[in-house]
């Protein structure tokens, strides 16, 4: 059975490092990302350029994410309380 793995990103501006925490990350098995909402990101940063279906669009279509969910907070806690995965990625 294929481990659960949960990564949070903004993704306004996809780069190299994201699709590097994705590749790495899925060696460790099914990669769910939690794209966080505009408002989540507007209260630690700055409005996002894209809008969070366009940026949820993007994400899901990159090589190895297999689902896409919506995080609200900065705070990864109702999502992995919700998908209980095995492995949480950050980057740095």
């Amino acid at each position: 059975m294929s481990k659960k793995v949960y990564i949070a990103m903004s993704a306004d501006i996809i780069h190299h490092g994201h699709i590097s925490l994705i590749e790495k990350a899925s060696k460790l098995g099914e990669i769910t990302v939690g794209v966080l909402s505009d408002e989540a990101i507007a209260s630690y940063k700055r409005f996002p350029l894209l809008g969070l279906s366009e940026r949820m669009t993007i994400i899901s279509n990159i090589k190895n994410v297999s689902n896409v969910v919506v995080q609200d907070t900065i705070d990864y806690e109702k999502n992995l309380r919700m998908l209980k995965p095995d492995y949480v990625v950050h980057g740095d």
